[in-house]
């Protein structure tokens, strides 16, 4: 093994550990046995050294999940409905498909506030706001009644939907609970929507 790698195996275990604020440089320096200087030769931050942590799999799926998003207003409005549930089975596929690939790396997301990557997750709650929104819209442009839900409460559930979501992280689901728990999840919320959209399909 490389230096380089010994110093991201380290600073993995150490910021799974204390978390991105209260890793420090030090600490792992001291544990892969090379002085601070070996590190920042490598890395010019902390902040850089953890993106090295992390690896790509998490910003490959952030970057597909975006494309996603953005071809929703693209979609035919009948084919949308008709794979509705197909689709958040998909969707959520595709995520455990890339947390189940590097799982360590996700729970060092999950621990890593004041960084980038934790923003995403924020980004993520906004985007599927907009996306929600959208499918509102063209509901709307089909002029489909339903019962238009307050905004206060899209992003509430918005938020408790991604947070269960994460859960299968915090709680270190093994994938094949995951599977089901993630189904049963999207299940409850989309039967709910519906029910509170007053729209059946």
């Amino acid at each position: 093994m490389s230096t380089k790698d010994l110093i991201i195996e380290v600073a993995r275990k150490i910021f799974l550990k204390n978390g991105y604020k209260k890793a420090n440089i030090r600490d792992i320096a001291n544990e892969a046995e090379v002085s601070t200087g070996a590190i920042y030769g490598y890395f010019i931050n902390k902040e850089k050294l953890y993106e090295a942590a992390i690896g790509p799999l998490p910003k490959e799926y952030y970057n597909k999940y975006l494309n996603a998003i953005s071809k929703i207003n693209k979609v035919d409005y009948t084919s949308m409905i008709k794979k509705l549930k197909q689709s958040h089975y998909d969707g959520i596929e595709l995520f455990l498909d890339y947390v189940y690939a590097d799982f360590v790396a996700w729970k060092l997301i999950i621990n890593g506030e004041g960084t980038n990557y934790h923003t995403h997750l924020e980004l993520i709650v906004n985007k599927e706001i907009t996306a929600f929104n959208l499918f509102l819209y063209l509901l709307e442009k089909e002029k489909i009644s339903f019962n238009r839900p307050n905004s206060h409460l899209i992003e509430s559930v918005i938020r408790n939907l991604i947070d269960d979501l994460i859960r299968i992280i915090k709680l270190d689901m093994g994938r094949d609970e995951a599977i089901i728990y993630s189904k049963q999840v999207a299940d409850f919320f989309l039967d709910g929507w519906m029910n509170l959209l007053n729209l059946d399909f």
